[in-house]
């Protein structure tokens, strides 16, 4: 049997061709893991059995297999998804429609599926493993055949914090009610709760330690009139979190823009009723001191923020203040939240949470505030499209790591993605989500994990967000002791958030010499 060995920057496919064997020669800190690609000539019948092998490196070995998922349309260069490769073939890496090696599918009972077989091999390294270089090999048997991949890993003394004292904090919104129709549950069920609690160790195994929780249900009158706000749904899932180790809960948004240019912003479950509006400021009192009451029943003080609008723009700017205003009289030193498209909000929230091309594109006045002492995290989301930074399967993999070398660089403290586990029915199939008055959204950006039996599984570009949160500590780490070196090195790889490195090589090359120069 032929095998290749591939970065874990680098993306394969099923119809890559085999040129060399090489060896996996890896670099990681303590409390970290490092990983890399496996693609073989061998054609898998499904139900073969996978036995794997590790010559003591000072590491764990957890071997995927890798499945293909379909690219149906290329990122368009600004908004949205098409057909027309010419107009984007500066940037995409390959044209659409197109299968990728995307799933990695960590086999049950050892049983690997059909197809070619491929593997995505990641090496845990306990925060108290030894320091130095190992070499051996990992065996994988598959089937009655076996092939042995030569390793050299260097573990270097320099440790990875525990999720408890990350330097990164990171949201990851789940979708719970797509949790129960993904996986055939009740929502709330004893089910829907094991389900879930597999989704929450994933997210917190990608370094997530940020949950945003249900928002509060309206009670409606005979006559249709919010008198009350149900928040047994946010409790339980807000208990969970916590006993699980999520560091920080999120209340769930209330409100949102109908179109984005107007100056009103209307209830999520009322979307006539303008949030400045008197029925609109009744009904956020109402939900506000509902939701401070469940903060003080659960003793989630310290451990609690508040969202309120998704994305409030410029032009909503004055509506968005005035539900500060009310949110901070009902929940008196809560710390707000919210993902923003407007530098005019000053005073009206706590952590501003800014888009990475809006940040940039208003530079100047973004920085401003952050020497004002204003906390920014940021986030990537559909739009724009084109080259720029984001977690999608036709862009180089660097456009999934490299996000989090930026926030270093811009002094961000904290990384948001909106599409965690959001697919279409064909999940494996159609990778593009239709999306209002814009055609689609590029392919994957709805999702970084993918639904297997009862629980998610990683996507390549999932494996790329954690092992890119722990160069975000590593550079940080160096940004304290040299700021220049630190910045110098960012910039190796990534300069904007439209422009950057396209080459694995690069990267990996870049990260051995982080490591070098923190010991």
């Amino acid at each position: 049997m032929k095998y290749q060995i591939f970065s874990e920057n680098e993306w394969v496919f099923p119809d890559s061709e085999i040129t060399q064997e090489g060896k996996a020669e890896l670099y990681c800190a303590r409390g970290a893991d490092v990983c890399f690609q496996v693609l073989t000539d061998k054609q898998l019948q499904g139900g073969e059995e996978l036995k794997v092998a590790l010559d003591d490196l000072g590491c764990v070995a957890e071997v995927y297999q890798l499945l293909p998922a379909c690219v149906n349309e290329n990122s368009d260069a600004k908004l949205g998804t098409t057909l027309d490769y010419e107009s984007v073939k500066d940037f995409v890496i390959r044209q659409a429609p197109y299968d990728i090696y995307d799933i990695t599918y960590l086999p049950e009972g050892g049983k690997l599926k059909a197809g070619r077989a491929a593997f995505y091999v990641r090496l845990n390294v306990a925060s108290d493993a030894p320091v130095g270089t190992f070499n051996g090999y990992l065996t994988l048997t598959v089937g009655d055949e076996a092939f042995k991949l030569p390793v050299s890993l260097k573990t270097y003394n320099t440790q990875i914090p525990a999720l408890a004292d990350t330097k990164l904090r990171m949201v990851n919104w789940i979708y719970y009610d797509r949790i129960a129709k993904d996986h055939k549950v009740e929502l709330q069920s004893k089910e829907y709760f094991e389900v879930l609690e597999q989704y929450m160790d994933n997210e917190m195994d990608m370094r997530t330690d940020v949950l945003m929780i249900p928002s509060g249900v309206p009670v409606r009158d005979e006559q249709g009139v919010v008198v009350d706000f149900d928040f047994t749904h946010a409790e339980q899932v807000g208990n969970l979190a916590l006993k699980k180790g999520f560091r920080t809960i999120m209340g769930g948004f209330i409100a949102r823009w109908k179109k984005w240019d107007e100056d009103e912003i209307y209830l999520l479950w009322d979307r006539d009723v303008g949030v400045t509006s008197i029925e609109g400021y009744r009904q956020q009192k109402l939900y506000f001191q509902r939701s401070q009451e469940c903060v003080e029943r659960n003793n989630w003080g310290p451990y609690y923020m508040q969202c309120m609008v998704d994305e409030p723009q410029i032009p909503n700017s004055l509506a968005y203040r005035a539900m500060g205003a009310i949110c901070r009289k009902m929940m008196p030193g809560v710390v707000i939240n919210d993902p923003t498209e407007s530098q005019y909000l000053a005073g009206s929230l706590d952590i501003w949470v800014v888009k990475q091309a809006f940040y940039e594109k208003y530079l100047e006045e973004h920085q401003q505030l952050q020497a004002l002492g204003e906390e920014m995290w940021f986030y990537t989301c559909g739009w724009p499209a084109g080259k720029t930074m984001n977690r999608v399967m036709d862009l180089p993999l660097s456009a999934s790591r490299l996000p989090l070398w930026m926030g270093v660089k811009y002094n961000f403290k904290g990384f948001l993605h909106w599409g965690y586990h959001v697919h279409t029915e064909q999940y494996e199939k159609v990778t593009i989500l239709p999306s209002d008055g814009c055609g689609h959204m590029p392919a994957g950006n709805g999702f970084v994990v993918y639904p297997g039996n009862g629980k998610p599984e990683y996507s390549v570009r999932g494996h790329l967000q954690r092992t890119g949160a722990y160069d975000f500590e590593l550079l940080t780490m160096l940004k304290k002791k040299n700021p220049d070196a630190a910045l110098a090195m960012i910039e190796k790889v990534c300069r904007t958030f439209d422009d950057y490195t396209t080459s694995s090589a690069l990267i990996d090359e870049t990260r051995k010499e982080l490591l070098e120069l923190l010991g």
